[in-house]
């Protein structure tokens, strides 16, 4: 942890220097990867052994319902805490946070031995998570101003592989351990990232007090970039409605889209099942290209609106019953490329650590709040009609507030800190070399 430690310290000077991607960030990059790739697995991971897990527990119906509510309202929650974080302890400490309770929640609750301790060690679980979530943004900003583009894209590919692997894995997994061994294995992930985050956070510590002695090295100001300042702020309200929008899609389409495909589509359980993996599957190409093309258009406003527009286009598609149906899921699917766009944006509109924190929080805890209502909003609407059109065609007008939203988000040449009458000199302007 000492050589961890030291080589920690030395990434905080010269943040402006074009240098070697190791050199004196070692620590940290060791700490995103496993960060990145531990964000999803308490969901799904556990997708795939819910009916053991409902068994095994005695889990009912209504307590199946608040364990499918409980990612996004739990991520909402850390979305809104992370800032705070951020600013009295710095990113190290929040990630450092976020790994622990992962580790906790995610090692413990297989074990717990009935409903109550499996919701509350899952709702812990998910929101280290919610943490990790909004850390990443400007655990980058601070460390790799030389290379954003590059490490965003590779944030936000870990965050889709590590939605995927656990999925994959869970059943082999369950088959050869049980499920509370395949259950808590994911969570050994976590445990592990504990040792970076922990020699980061000790670096941090003794680079302020460096700072406080004397010794010049380059510190982030004591800025506050909270919800009351927030509110105030047209970029991060952009931000917030486009990432909401996203969320309530997203989180609709994993509910409900292979029975939409099946009912409405009229496609085999089996092709239902084929169409739907495409959706899911496109996440991680978009992980790539999106964050790159953002740091590297000058103004991405028409790649914000052009992620926002295919959602509805998809869902026309299904509407028209023209063509295949795989077609339109592909169409939709690109959407997915919509949360590492704002991930890469929570820098390309800030000026400061502090400030990629508040507006990566501010959205992330409006967006997931948003995605819980996305699967309801699609379910009600189907019991009250007794079709899937009148649900597709709400998702179809969020189109509206989504693009909008896009519009303000990412018109250049705006930063959040300048409508609250801060420029600090922490970041400049963002750097845009991949």
């Amino acid at each position: 942890m000492a050589a961890f430690a030291a080589s920690a310290g030395r990434a905080l000077e010269n943040p402006d220097a074009r240098r070697g991607l190791w050199k004196g960030r070692g620590a940290v990059i060791v700490g995103l990867v496993l960060l990145g790739i531990g964000l999803r697995y308490a969901i799904t991971g556990m997708s795939p052994l819910l009916s053991d897990v409902r068994a095994a527990l005695g889990i009912d119906t209504a307590g199946a319902t608040l364990l499918g509510m409980l990612p996004t309202l739990s991520f909402g929650v850390g979305g809104f805490l992370a800032p705070a974080l951020v600013r009295r302890w710095g990113p190290e400490a929040t990630a450092l946070i976020a790994v622990v309770l992962a580790a906790v929640g995610a090692l413990l609750r297989p074990f717990g031995g009935g409903t109550l301790p499996f919701l509350g060690l899952t709702a812990v679980a998910l929101v280290g998570m919610g943490l990790g979530n909004v850390a990443g943004a400007p655990l980058v900003k601070k460390y790799f101003p030389d290379r954003q583009a590059s490490m965003i894209t590779l944030f936000s590919l870990l965050m889709q592989a590590g939605a995927t692997l656990p999925a994959m894995t869970a059943l082999p997994l369950a088959n050869a351990v049980g499920w509370q061994g395949s259950l808590a294995s994911w969570g050994l992930l976590s445990l592990i990232a504990v040792l970076p985050w922990a020699a980061q956070f000790v670096a941090s510590l003794r680079a302020r007090h460096d700072a406080g002695s004397g010794t010049r090295v380059p510190t982030s100001p004591a800025l506050k970039v909270g919800f009351g300042e927030l509110v105030r702020s047209p970029v991060a309200w952009g931000t917030a409605v486009f990432y909401a929008m996203a969320s309530l899609n997203t989180y609709a389409m994993l509910a409900w889209l292979p029975t939409i495909l099946a009912q409405y589509g009229g496609l085999s359980k089996a092709d239902a099942a084929g169409a739907f993996s495409i959706f899911t599957f496109m996440t991680l190409p978009m992980a790539v290209v999106t964050p790159l093309l953002a740091n590297r258009l000058r103004n991405p406003t028409w790649l914000a609106v052009a992620l926002a527009a295919t959602l509805p286009v998809g869902y026309l598609g299904l509407l028209s019953h023209a063509g295949p149906a795989w077609v339109w899921v592909f169409v939709a699917g690109i959407s997915g490329g919509a949360f590492p766009f704002a991930i890469a944006m929570f820098n390309l509109r800030t000026r400061t650590t502090a400030g990629s924190a508040g507006v990566g929080g501010f959205a992330m805890g409006i967006g997931y709040l948003a995605g819980t209502l996305g699967p309801l909003v699609g379910g009600g609407l189907f019991a009250a009609t007794g079709g899937w059109a009148a649900p597709l065609w709400v998702y179809v007008a969020t189109f509206v507030p989504m693009a909008l939203g896009a519009v303000i988000m990412a018109r250049p040449g705006r930063y959040v800190e300048d409508a609250l009458g801060t420029r600090s000199p922490e970041a400049g302007s963002p750097a845009t070399v991949g």
